[in-house]
């Protein structure tokens, strides 16, 4: 536990050195919200509405992916991620413990800025609320997947694009649970399976991520 703890305060020890790059997220999701509304500004109002949750849920699908090859990187570049794993023995709750920080530095922030967008964009309060949910539970999933797709290329250089090759095809079932559980909730349909389906999949990948995190961190850097 005292591991875990030290893990997280390291990360956000670090994010707060990074200054300005904490609120990139946000600002990505306001620009592209902007032009969104800037190019389909001739579309009626009630489309309008009823487009930005589902437009929201797909920038903060693409926002996820931006800065998923740091969250082992820069460990790897300083040389404490193999010393990491060489002086550790089961280390699947600190590789947990290091994704989880990297979600709340990465993703928690545009999930609490995105449905106050929504609501804002003329959204209805149960909706925005189920936007919300649905990222506080679908996000996670995303950076689990993600993680693993990073422990795989930690050593390459510029593998960016390669990552997103790697996790989008992967996200196609969180995207689908989500969007459809926010576009029932507008059309006053049942939404808990969607949502049931999203803590299915968070529970499934927070088993499986944390192993082949290990394993494919291993992997890389034989």
């Amino acid at each position: 536990m005292i591991k875990i703890v030290n893990i997280m305060s390291k990360e956000l020890l670090l994010a707060s050195r990074s200054g300005y790059e904490t609120f990139m997220p946000i600002v990505y999701l306001i620009l592209i919200m902007t032009f969104f509304n800037v190019a389909i500004s001739y579309v009626s109002n009630d489309i309008i509405v009823e487009l930005v949750p589902l437009m929201i849920w797909v920038s903060c699908l693409l926002i996820c992916i931006l800065n998923l090859e740091t969250v082992f990187k820069d460990d790897f570049d300083d040389g404490s991620l193999e010393l990491f794993i060489i002086h550790s023995g089961v280390i699947e709750f600190e590789i947990l413990a290091k994704i989880f920080a990297h979600w709340v530095l990465s993703n928690l922030p545009v999930v609490i800025i995105a449905p106050l967008i929504a609501l804002g964009l003329g959204v209805t309060a149960n909706t925005s609320l189920i936007l919300f949910l649905s990222l506080l539970v679908g996000t996670p999933s995303m950076s689990l997947i993600g993680a693993i797709a990073a422990a795989l290329t930690v050593s390459l250089r510029k593998n960016k694009i390669l990552i997103s090759l790697m996790v989008l095809p992967l996200y196609l079932p969180i995207l689908i649970f989500a969007t459809s559980a926010v576009s029932n909730s507008y059309f006053n349909l049942n939404y808990e399976t969607e949502l049931l389906m999203l803590v299915i999949l968070l529970l499934i990948f927070i088993l499986i991520a944390p192993l082949a995190c290990n394993k494919a961190l291993r992997i890389s850097l034989d």
